[in-house]
């Protein structure tokens, strides 16, 4: 019943609808074809960001992003909206994405790394790790350092750019097996938890959310300056638990998980809703940096 309550709360109080301008801004963000990255695109467009990359694994579902956008943009918008290919699973495609990014274009003001998987069963990447790990830590990880030179070169003296992560509050409640605390190297920890025999679907979302904090404060350091300021400020958010596409294998070809998910669905915020929570992160300015950002707050 408490949790009956804590996400009914949370479903009748959503996130505030951000109403900052982002005028003159250049901002990137993954998985921008759907759910909460295709939502986030909507409000950044609709706010007067400058120029908006939309960076999707299916080009196609990006540009049928690109006209949903436009169409909902009046006839005096300015906004100029580009795909671009990304496939998280692809080391090789995430160092050209960060690349063209890098000779491209003239500043990047915001890396909104939204796009993330929370699959229902044991899969493994082309370099061996298990999606969940390979998506939401190693490759995300791997793609804000490559943007960090490109965001430090765009910072103007009132103007600071963010490296936005899109993580999740399931970080806290997961529990470790004795194995996985006992390795003694980040690799040993990775290699327990991403083993076949031990997967379990939540656990392992959750798990690869702890891991992506726990990169959290070596990015902090990376972004400061030589003078302790940040030359980026780094931020990780939470939409809250929202209908979106994130788990969308779950209930595929389960005539009774559609069912669940009708009844689910009147407790979790819209993709809309949670999509706020994406853009008013990017909008905190010093205090959040290093810091998590969900229903509103920082959170410890």
């Amino acid at each position: 019943m408490a949790a009956f309550a804590k996400f009914l709360s949370h479903k009748l109080h959503p996130p505030t609808d951000p109403t900052t301008s982002f005028a003159s801004k250049t901002i990137i963000i993954t998985g921008a074809n759907t759910g909460l990255g295709l939502h986030a695109a909507l409000k950044l467009a609709q706010l007067g960001t400058d120029h908006l990359i939309l960076a999707v694994r299916d080009l196609s579902k990006g540009e049928a992003a690109k006209l949903q956008i436009q169409s909902s943009l009046s006839p005096q918008s300015t906004t100029t909206i580009s795909v671009w290919h990304l496939d998280m699973l692809s080391y090789t495609s995430i160092l050209s994405f960060a690349s063209r990014a890098q000779s491209e274009l003239s500043r990047l003001d915001c890396a909104v790394l939204n796009a993330g998987v929370f699959a229902s069963s044991y899969r493994c990447s082309e370099y061996g790790w298990e999606t969940d790990l390979q998506v939401n830590v190693l490759s995300t990880v791997l793609l804000g350092l490559l943007l960090l030179p490109k965001l430090r070169a765009s910072r103007t003296g009132s103007d600071t750019p963010v490296l936005e992560f899109v993580s999740s509050g399931t970080h806290r409640r997961v529990t470790l097996d004795k194995r996985v605390r006992d390795s003694e190297t980040p690799m040993g920890v990775l290699n327990e938890i991403a083993s076949e025999g031990k997967y379990v679907a939540n656990r392992q979302y959750g798990s690869s959310k702890l891991f992506l904090m726990c990169a959290l404060p070596h990015l902090v350091s990376l972004a400061n300056g030589k003078d302790g300021a940040p030359d980026v400020h780094v931020v990780s958010v939470c939409p809250g638990a929202c209908m979106s596409d994130l788990a969308r294998d779950m209930f595929v070809g389960a005539w009774w998980r559609s069912i669940v998910m009708f009844f689910v669905g009147f407790l979790l915020r819209t993709a809309e809703q949670g999509s706020r929570t994406l853009v008013s992160g990017l909008t905190l300015g010093a205090k959040g940096h290093g810091g998590f950002w969900q229903h509103d707050e920082l959170q410890p």
